[in-house]
């Protein structure tokens, strides 16, 4: 089986839906610019990440990395940089081979939860390694659907209705 990775098209189309997803997760959590400065975050493609085990059966995942002691210039220095992976092939299938109009949202959807995942672990609404993760991933799917309810764009609706079950 050939593994299709992202397109050109396909990674202009999940730049726009990274700036949607940081601006309405911000402004869900009420956060400042500052604060993607102090927990930053990149978004890479399975593409780039290939060397690493992928979960069964998700669409992405979050990874932490943590800044070693001696790097730290004073207490509150970044602890921490997240890594949102991508899994295309399997985007790619639930979007009818990356149709625009089907994989802006499903990225917008994406995109917003893992954000939700990372606003939560810095402002300690949880811990990344909590052995209670089913239930944390109802209570970020129940708020990845509230964030986004309330946009207009066209496709979103569905997305947000074929995650309300995992709530």
């Amino acid at each position: 089986m050939v593994t299709k990775f992202f397109d050109d098209g396909h990674l202009r189309t999940l730049d726009e839906a990274v700036a949607v997803s940081e601006e309405v997760t911000s402004d869900h959590f009420s956060l400042s610019a500052g604060h993607w400065v102090r927990n930053p975050y990149e978004v890479r493609t399975l593409k780039d990440v290939r060397a690493i085990d992928i979960p069964e059966g998700v669409l992405a995942h979050l990874m932490r990395f943590g800044k070693p002691f001696v790097k730290k210039k004073f207490g509150r220095d970044t602890p921490y940089f997240y890594r949102i992976c991508l899994h295309d092939q399997r985007i790619l299938e639930h979007t009818n081979g990356g149709k625009r109009h089907r994989l802006y949202p499903l990225l917008i959807y994406i995109v917003t939860h893992e954000l939700v995942h990372i606003a939560r672990f810095s402002l300690f609404d949880c811990f990344f390694k909590s052995n209670r993760k089913g239930e944390e991933e109802m209570i970020v799917h129940r708020q990845t659907g509230l964030i986004l309810s309330g946009l207009k764009i066209p496709g979103l609706p569905a997305v947000i209705e074929r995650f309300a079950h995992c709530t």
